[in-house]
């Protein structure tokens, strides 16, 4: 049992907890040979993009945790996510929406798992890699380290296993906070960049599904990109936002990626998709999830940000979207007005919305579309970010005003002024409108670390319950958001986990 908490077992459902990994090789026959291996590598990338973006995620519910999308079907929690005021997240092993967690904490270790088993067998020197050692190695360390990245991200702990890692410690793991989790993750994507920038290969599309695939350069800068996007949305509150190695966030972007990175995505889920983002699917499929209120009208303010009485809006006027500077473009293009709302009122009013997002909408039906995964508009961000959080401001101000950039182009916004404030407002407004979806927990991350999540949010994931179980803690288990501290929580870091995960509500946008 204790080795599933390495990754080398799946946890699968209350009643039968473990059960054989069928995509995770047996480590005899993983280490039998380096086409084994080399084979092993090539798909982690994928397994991380599929986990994360998958539906049995956090992708949907924490957008609607975050006041980004809107949903009040029960499917993955979405309802409990967004019901106001916001509950307790249900970390006991009967709750049905406990996958929302569960999954990808444990696919997560699947992906370490496997990279590490790739990474001991390039580094031993018993199996013969050849030139092709470097190109493995490197996949290797990139796939651990952008999984290792979003479990530092969504959840409080974790534990960190790689190559140099005892056995008595895999079979034992020690649990350790999200900031050194984070710490770990970057140091392996530096390893990553570093091996990739000093060789030569390719990676075709198998290995990453990005259009011609990616070179080591390439691969290296999207390296720095994930550790732009981490060292930037770990911190759980604002103060820990503002403490962020700003410099460092400049020097990582700086060695980023030069052009948007987007993901093929052809045919759906069911219908045998090698990669896919069902997250997207369900949180902008007509009939299922919609955009908040709240975003429409930081586009548009002639419509509410909150809808307590589950009114229904207005169409959008063109001549007023694009003859208003005000009014973000993107509401005509990347926006689709539906005249009546499908929600059960009984569940809250305040779920409903009059819009649904439609920019990628040819792989709404047709599931054929290229989907952003890195984009220079987040890198951008990122960059304005750092630069007005260490008091260049004008540098700041003239990235949001770039003519080339999808502020402008897209927008149709007016100039932001070298103003602290001002540059804050209008990066969380790319963030959320330009942005929108592209990662998972994107607008999660965004709206914790500006202390804006309704109070009682959650401000990250416990240890699920299936691995608590699994590491031996006794019922009840701790958990994260409500109102009020549960009144017991085992197998919680230490006697302060519920006030330090759970949103204070302080500069709640409302």
């Amino acid at each position: 049992m204790t080795l599933a908490v390495a990754g080398s077992i799946v946890l699968a459902s209350c009643a039968d907890l473990t059960v054989d990994n069928l995509n995770n090789p047996d480590t005899d026959r993983a280490l039998s040979s380096a086409s084994d291996l080399t084979t092993l590598a090539e798909g982690l990338v994928k397994n991380w993009y599929n986990a994360i973006h998958n539906y049995d995620g956090f992708k949907m519910p924490a957008a609607v945790l975050a006041d980004a999308a809107t949903c009040s079907w029960g499917n993955v929690g979405m309802r409990e996510m967004g019901t106001e005021p916001r509950p307790s997240f249900n970390n006991s092993p009967s709750y049905n929406y406990l996958y929302l967690a569960a999954t990808p904490f444990t696919r997560m270790y699947s992906v370490n798992s496997s990279a590490v088993d790739v990474i001991k067998a390039v580094q031993g020197g018993v199996i013969e890699f050849g030139s092709d050692g470097p190109r493995v190695e490197a996949i290797s360390h990139f796939a651990r380290g952008i999984a290792m990245g979003y479990i530092a991200l969504a959840y409080d702990r974790g534990y960190i296993i790689d190559e140099s890692t005892a056995q008595e410690d895999i079979i034992s793991p020690t649990l350790v906070d999200y900031n050194t989790m984070m710490d770990h993750a970057v140091a392996t994507l530096v390893k990553a960049a570093t091996i990739a920038k000093n060789n030569s290969f390719t990676l075709n599309e198998t290995v990453i599904k990005t259009p011609g695939g990616v070179t080591s350069d390439q691969l290296a800068q999207m390296a720095h990109s994930f550790i732009a996007r981490f060292m930037t949305n770990v911190a759980r509150t604002e103060a820990e936002r503002m403490a962020v190695n700003w410099n460092e966030v400049i020097t990582h972007v700086s060695n980023g990626i030069t052009a948007d990175v987007g993901i093929i995505n052809q045919l759906a889920p069911w219908q045998g998709a090698d990669w896919y983002d069902e997250g997207f699917i369900y949180a902008v499929n007509p009939g299922w999830g919609r955009v908040d209120m709240r975003v429409i009208n930081m586009m548009d303010d002639s419509y509410p940000k909150h809808n307590p009485d589950g009114s229904d809006f207005a169409a959008p006027d063109s001549a007023r979207i694009f003859d208003n500077a005000e009014v973000d473009d993107r509401l005509w293009t990347d926006y689709q007005y539906l005249s009546s709302n499908n929600f059960r009122p009984e569940r809250g009013l305040y779920f409903f919305s009059s819009f649904r997002y439609d920019r990628h909408s040819d792989y709404i039906g047709p599931w054929d579309a290229i989907l952003p995964d890195l984009t220079i508009s987040e890198m951008d961000m990122y960059h304005a970010e750092a630069l007005a959080m260490t008091g260049n401001l004008a540098g700041a101000a003239a990235i949001l005003n770039d003519a080339s950039k999808a502020r402008k182009v897209r927008g149709g916004l007016p100039d932001v002024a070298a103003d602290k404030d001002a540059i804050m407002a209008a990066i969380h407004h790319e963030r959320m409108v330009e942005t929108f979806l592209d990662a998972s927990g994107s607008e999660w991350f965004e709206m914790r670390g500006k202390d804006m999540l309704q109070k009682g949010s959650p401000l990250h994931w416990p240890i699920p319950a299936d691995v608590l179980e699994t590491l031996g803690f006794p019922l009840p288990y701790y958990t994260y958001g409500g109102e009020s501290a549960p009144a017991t929580g085992n197998g919680s870091p230490d006697g302060e986990y519920w006030s330090t995960g759970t949103a204070s509500g302080a500069k709640a946008w409302r």
